[in-house]
C-alpha cells in the first residue's frame, strides 16, 4: 500500500484486525524512538526514570530509511515472476526497485531510477518478463527499463499528449503495452518496435473528462475497460475484424454504464470470474459490474472465452517471445544487420531463451 508518506506498507490480508503492516519498506526511520521505547520498559521495571525521545523542530527535515522516497508513493507493481521483487513510482520523481525480503534492512532498496523529470504515475511489471518494467510520468512520456542496468543506460522512451494515468499490459498479447492519459487518449505500442516511437494505435476514450485507469480482462481476449472522471465506466474490443490486435485499428466501442458512485479513479477485472468489474473513486463506494446478464456483450465476447487456456500454457517451449532480442534488434546499426545476414546464410539458428 501506497500512500502519501513515503513508506510502503505490506499488509498480510490473512491476519484479522492487524494492529500494523507485515513489513515497511523505505518512510521514516523509527529506529531511534523504538530503541527508546525498550530502554524504557527496563527503566521502569527497575523503577529508574524515564528516558525522553529527542524532539524535532517543524522545519527540520524527517529522518527516513535508507532508500525511501522522498515523496509520495504514487504507484506500484508486484513482479509476477520474482515474488519477492516490487517496483515503486513516487512524486518524488523517482522509480524504485526493492526486495521485500530485505524490508527492514539497509539494503531493501535494490536500485533507483531517475529517468523521469515529473511526478511517476505508474510502474506496471511485464507479466512474464521479469526485467522489463514500464513506467508512466507526469512529464508526458512512457519509459521501458530494463531493472538490470542499475545505471539506467538502457532506458527508452516515448511521448504522450497529457500526463500518464494508468499503464496494462495485454495479457494475450504481452508484447503490447497501453497507456491512459489525463485527456482521454489511450495509446497502445508494441514494445519489439518502441524505438519507432509510433504507436501501434491511438483513440480518445473521453471527450468529457479525462482516463483515469484501465484494465484488460484476463479471462476474455481484446476486452478492455477504461474509468473515467466522468462518472462512467467504457468497454472496449481491442481485437479487429480478424480476431487479433492490428496496427493502426483502434478499439470498438462496447457499451458504457454510469456506476452512480462519484467520479471513477480505479477499476479492474476479477481475477477468477470473467464478467465481474470492479471500481471505485470519490463516492466513497466499491461499485461491481456484473456482466454475465449483458446480452450484447455476451454475443460480442462469448465465443472467445469458449476452450481458452491460460497464456501461459498455449505457447511451445520454444516458442517463446524473446522481448529483450526483439527490442535490442531494433536499434542495431543497419551495417550490423547485413553483416549478421551474410554469416548466417544458410545456417539455422535456435532462438535465445533466457533463463529464469
Amino acid at each position: 500500500m501506497g500512500t502519501f508518506d513515503p513508506g510502503i506498507e505490506i499488509w498480510n490480508l490473512d491476519v484479522i484486525n492487524a494492529l500494523e503492516p507485515t513489513s515497511v519498506l523505505g518512510g521514516e526511520d523509527t529506529t531511534m524512538a523504538d530503541d527508546i521505547m525498550k530502554q524504557n520498559l527496563l527503566r521502569a521495571s527497575s523503577g529508574q526514570q524515564l528516558k525522553k525521545a529527542p524532539t524535532r523542530g517543524a522545519d527540520e527535515a524527517t529522518l527516513l530509511r535508507a532508500g525511501s522516497h522522498t515523496g509520495a508513493v504514487m504507484g506500484l507493481s508486484w513482479n509476477q515472476v520474482h515474488r519477492h521483487v516490487i517496483a515503486s513510482g513516487s512524486a518524488d520523481n523517482t522509480v524504485k526497485i526493492w526486495d521485500v525480503s530485505l524490508a527492514g534492512t539497509d539494503k531493501a532498496n535494490a536500485g533507483t531510477f531517475k529517468h523521469h523529470k515529473d511526478k511517476v504515475q505508474s510502474v506496471q511489471w511485464h507479466p512474464s518478463e521479469a526485467t522489463i518494467l514500464a513506467t508512466g510520468s507526469y512529464d508526458r512520456t512512457v519509459a521501458l527499463v530494463d531493472a538490470r542496468d542499475s545505471a539506467g543506460n538502457n532506458i527508452k522512451k516515448v511521448k504522450i499528449p497529457a500526463d500518464c494515468e494508468a499503464l496494462a499490459w495485454d495479457p494475450f498479447h504481452p508484447e503490447l503495452l497501453t497507456a491512459a492519459c489525463e485527456d482521454g487518449t489511450v495509446m497502445c505500442w508494441d514494445v519489439r518496435k518502441f524505438t519507432d516511437k509510433t504507436p501501434m494505435w491511438s483513440f480518445v476514450a473521453s471527450e468529457f473528462g479525462g482516463i483515469s485507469d484501465l484494465s484488460y480482462n484476463r479471462h476474455v481476449p481484446g476486452m478492455m475497460a477504461t474509468a473515467s472522471i466522468d462518472k462512467t465506466i467504457a468497454l472496449w474490443d481491442t481485437y479487429s475484424q480478424n480476431d487479433a490486435p492490428q496496427a493502426n485499428a483502434a478499439p470498438r466501442a462496447c457499451g458504457s454504464k454510469d456506476m452512480k458512485a462519484g467520479k471513477r479513479y480505479s477499476i479492474g477485472f476479477y481475477p477468477s470470474t470473467p464478467w465481474l468489474l470492479g471500481c471505485a473513486g470519490s463516492g466513497n463506494q466499491l461499485a461491481l459490474w456484473d456482466m454475465s446478464c449483458e446480452e450484447a456483450l455476451q454475443n460480442r465476447f462469448g465465443k472467445r472465452l469458449e476452450g481458452w487456456t491460460p497464456p501461459e500454457s498455449t505457447e511451445g517451449e520454444g516458442k517463446e517471445t524473446d522481448f529483450e532480442a526483439a527490442m535490442a534488434k531494433e536499434e542495431e546499426p543497419p551495417s550490423k544487420k547485413e553483416n549478421k545476414k551474410k554469416k548466417g546464410k544458410g545456417k539455422s539458428k535456435k532462438a535465445h531463451r533466457r533463463a529464469r
